[in-house]
């Protein structure tokens, strides 16, 4: 089993649950992941309008370094990605734009993210590992600072 997707997915159901159909929220959320037992307790810690402020803020800091995880919440627009990456049109311009629900979960160890789009809130995209870009470097940043 491997305990960074299996808890990615778990931290992003309790959110989900919590939030319901929420994909316009004005702020981006930081929050602690601790094993309780056999429960994981998710806690939110911090929020800002800002993901990048948010996990460049020191009490962020502080939460990554004294949770199991970290989980971070942003909602936006994804668009289509075109087969040579040369993408000219912002994601949230684009006319086959969706709205989108992200939850990253990390650890010094690893990440995995979690993805739900409101016109079909019942699937999930899952990524272990994968994810490249400036947000996922500001979330790998908060554990080698």
């Amino acid at each position: 089993m491997n305990t960074i997707l299996e808890t990615a997915k778990t931290t992003e159901q309790k959110i989900h649950d919590l939030l319901g159909g929420e994909f316009n929220l004005p702020k981006a959320s930081i929050y602690s992941v601790k094993r309780a037992s056999d429960e994981l307790k998710v806690v939110k810690r911090n929020d800002n309008g800002d993901v990048y402020d948010l996990l460049s803020d020191e009490y962020s800091l502080d939460v990554a370094k004294n949770s199991e995880y970290i989980a971070v919440l942003t909602c936006g627009w994804a668009a289509p990605v075109t087969a040579d990456d040369d993408d000219e049109i912002a994601p949230s311009q684009h006319p086959q734009r969706r709205r989108v629900r992200l939850v990253i979960v990390a650890n010094p160890k690893g990440v995995a993210s979690v993805l739900r789009f409101s016109d079909n809130p019942n699937e999930t995209v899952i990524d272990e590992g994968q994810a490249k870009g400036s947000l996922a470097d500001a979330v790998q940043e908060l554990f080698t600072r």
